[in-house]
C-alpha cells in the first residue's frame, strides 16, 4: 500500500511545483525586462555624475577604509599620499556623516561595494569604461599574518591605475 501513495507523491510533486517554476520564471523575465536595464542605467548615470563632479579635477578613485588598527595608519602613511589629488576618501567609521557630508559618493560606493569586504576599498571610476573594484580587506588580513603578497599586489593595482592616469594627462598637450 505504500507503494502506491510514493507513485501518487512522486507524480504530485512536479504537478504542485510547476506552477511555482512558472511564477519565478515570469518574476525573473521581468525583472531582466524592466528592472536590470534600469539598474545598468542608474549605474552609468552614477559613473556620468561622478565623472562630472571628480574627473575633471582629476578624482577618479573613490577610496573607502575605516579607523580600523588593522589598517588606518597603514593606509594613512603609504596609500592615501601616493593617489592623493586623484582620490575622493570615505572614512566608513564615518558613515552617519555621509548623509550630510558626501551622500553622493556614499551612492556611488554603495552601488559598486557589494555587501562583502567592502573596507577597505578603492573603486576605480572613468568614462566609458566598467569600474573597477579593488578589494583590500583579505590583502590587510593576510598582511597582519605576515604575508604581505596580496597588500603589494592590491596596491600595485591602485598605483597602476595612478601612474597611467598620470601618464596620460602628462602626455596631452
Amino acid at each position: 500500500m505504500a507503494e502506491k501513495s510514493d507513485r501518487a507523491a512522486d507524480f504530485l510533486i512536479p504537478v504542485l511545483a510547476a506552477p511555482v517554476l512558472l511564477l519565478f520564471g515570469a518574476a525573473w523575465l521581468v525583472y531582466m525586462a524592466a528592472v536590470y536595464p534600469f539598474k545598468l542605467l542608474h549605474g552609468e548615470w552614477l559613473k556620468y555624475r561622478f565623472w562630472r563632479r571628480h574627473g575633471r579635477l582629476g578624482r577618479f578613485v573613490l577610496f573607502v577604509y575605516s579607523d580600523s588598527p588593522n589598517w588606518k595608519a597603514y593606509v594613512e602613511s603609504n596609500i592615501l599620499p601616493r593617489i592623493e589629488g586623484h582620490a575622493v576618501t570615505l572614512n566608513w567609521s564615518r558613515r552617519r556623516e555621509w548623509g550630510r557630508t558626501h551622500p553622493f559618493e556614499a551612492r556611488v560606493f554603495r552601488r559598486w561595494a557589494g555587501e562583502r569586504e567592502f573596507n577597505p576599498l578603492a573603486l576605480i571610476i572613468r568614462p566609458g569604461r566598467r569600474v573597477q573594484v579593488l578589494r583590500f580587506w583579505q590583502a590587510f588580513r593576510d598582511f597582519k599574518h605576515g604575508k604581505g603578497r596580496a597588500l603589494t599586489e592590491a596596491q600595485g593595482a591602485l598605483f597602476g591605475e595612478v601612474e597611467k592616469y598620470r601618464a596620460r594627462r602628462a602626455s596631452r598637450p
